[in-house]
């Protein structure tokens, strides 16, 4: 099997959501925090609308889908956030859909969400808007063991590298092996301590690694 990366089109994200939901399953607090539900019909089909959406309407986002050459199967994808003098958008349109039944739930996710991007935050802060951010990868289970996570993290970092920039990830802790081999380096744990009222919830943690930015040739 050849893996190769393109860039995915809007009719390939119903794939995407659906192999990002086999990947994690039920063993990723984050992702069931993010994606409610996402395990049955209708959660899944409000991930592909947000993924969707997100994909339509931010400019930093790329989506890149890794697929069988010979078959185009796609087998895992990835999803990179460019900044060049640029930062996050804040004003990007929602669906207007409430994925969280309750308030509380709603303002859970968005401490978790702060907890988990607070090192991603400040390296576009230090770099002045100029970062390559990997903000999720999944691979098929079916497919896993395949280098079709080498391929989709190649793709990251040899752009990175045309741009001249800097590379992070907020790695799960079994997947950082994957990014060293590419490059990055660990710098810390970051287990996302649940705020109050939530001390008895699990919302897990991410190492979080830097690749440094490739010097010009001289």
């Amino acid at each position: 099997m050849v893996v190769k990366v393109a860039l995915a089109k809007d009719d390939d994200i119903p794939r995407l959501f659906e192999i990002a939901a086999l990947a994690f399953g039920r063993n990723e607090a984050l992702w069931d925090i993010l994606f409610p539900a996402h395990w049955t019909p209708e959660g899944r089909q409000h991930g592909v609308d947000r993924m969707l959406l997100q994909k339509q309407t931010d400019p930093n986002a790329s989506f890149i889908k890794a697929y069988d050459d010979a078959t185009n199967e796609i087998l895992g994808f990835s999803k990179w956030y460019t900044y060049q003098d640029s930062f996050p958008r804040e004003d990007l349109p929602s669906t207007g859909v409430n994925y969280w039944k309750t308030a509380e739930e709603q303002q859970w996710m968005t401490k978790v969400v702060d907890a988990l991007l607070i090192d991603r935050r400040a390296a576009i802060e230090r770099t002045k808007g100029n970062l390559v951010a990997l903000d999720l990868l999944a691979v098929d289970p079916a497919h896993q063991r395949k280098k079709v996570g080498d391929a989709m993290v190649r793709w990251g970092v040899e752009h990175a590298d045309s741009l001249g920039l800097e590379a992070c990830v907020e790695s799960s802790k079994p997947g950082r092996g994957l990014y060293e081999k590419h490059g990055f380096v660990f710098q810390r744990d970051n287990t996302i301590t649940p705020p109050a009222p939530y001390l008895d919830r699990d919302c897990g943690g991410v190492a979080w690694l830097v690749r440094p930015k490739k010097l010009a040739q001289v």
